[in-house]
């Protein structure tokens, strides 16, 4: 079996019920608790439950990349930004997919 090269183990491809596929950062995946536990299991790519769409799939990394980028004294304003820039059902569309995917941080945005 050959191995990985380092740039290829650093990322992990989420796969959306319609298809889409994302290649993401695995530490960026890995706020996700499902994701955390595919990874660790040894899979590479990783099936996005609960009939999320890759459009909001889309939103949650542009999320987790944004969020990650901001300034601790940012975070607070990103995540108004965030929230704010989102329609009515994106927002439910987000919440959906932050409880299928367990990203505890996400949801509590909305709480």
């Amino acid at each position: 079996m050959a191995e990985r090269s380092d740039t290829e183990a650093d990322f992990v491809v989420l796969r959306c019920f319609d298809g889409e596929e994302f290649r993401v950062p695995s530490a960026l995946a890995r706020r996700s608790e499902v994701v955390t536990a595919g990874v660790g299991a040894g899979e590479r790519v990783v099936p996005v439950p609960g009939a999320v769409a890759g459009r909001v799939l889309a939103a949650v990394i542009a999320y987790w990349a944004n969020r990650d980028g901001a300034a601790a004294a940012d975070a607070g304003r990103y995540d108004e930004e965030y929230v704010a820039g989102l329609s009515h059902d994106m927002r439910v569309d987000v919440i959906n997919a932050a409880y299928h995917l367990n990203e505890r941080s996400l949801l509590e945005l909305f709480a």
